[in-house]
């Protein structure tokens, strides 16, 4: 018969070190927030809409809507707005 393998560990586990040891005091960590407003940003999100953008990049974008605006006459785009 083959000898009986034994249930107790022949060595001892390495000791893990310890993670307080590591912590930085100047930036302790705190729970995040997953609620709307929290710290946590939603990946995927196009944000560019929120940016500030620069003056003269809101001026051409004003402008563009403002000439194609001017193409419809005013008698005709009141019909744009119909109730459905």
């Amino acid at each position: 018969m083959a000898p009986k393998k034994s249930t107790k560990a022949k060595g001892k586990a390495p000791a893990k070190a310890s993670t307080a040891s590591k912590v930085d005091p100047l930036f302790p960590s705190r729970p995040r927030s997953f609620n709307v407003g929290g710290a946590i940003r939603p990946a995927g999100r196009d944000l560019s809409r929120f940016v500030r953008w620069p003056k003269y990049v809101r001026i051409q974008r004003q402008r563009a809507v403002l000439y194609q605006r001017l193409k419809v006459p005013p008698a005709i785009n009141q019909f744009t707005k119909a109730i459905g």
